[in-house]
Order: C-alpha cells, then sequence, then structure tokens
C-alpha cells in the first residue's frame, strides 16, 4: 500500500528493490530505495506509460 501511496507500481517496485537493494552498502542507499524516494521511478514509469500510448 505504501507505493500505491507514493504513486510506485508496486511489482515494478520490488523489481526494482530486488535488483538494486544487493548493492546498497549503507542506510543512506537502502533509504533511497525506498517507495518515497524513488521519483526517479516514478518519472520512467510516465515515460513508458506515455510510450505505449503513444504505440496504441
Amino acid at each position: 500500500m505504501t507505493c500505491r501511496v507514493n504513486q510506485v507500481e508496486p511489482y515494478a517496485y520490488l523489481n526494482y528493490l530486488f535488483e538494486h537493494l544487493p548493492a546498497a552498502s549503507t542506510v543512506e542507499h537502502v533509504e533511497a530505495l525506498l517507495p518515497w524516494n524513488l521519483k526517479a521511478m516514478r518519472d520512467e514509469q510516465k515515460k513508458e506509460q506515455n510510450r505505449q500510448q503513444s504505440a496504441a
């Protein structure tokens, strides 16, 4: 539910998290992966949605 509140698609977030969490070596790196800190990921999702709508 935290993902949805922060406008992050949960499945995409988990995929992103599982890819990037092993490389997180500090508390700051882990905190950067929290849903409310993923503005760049949300922006990328919006771009992908726009691409899909344009292709349809």
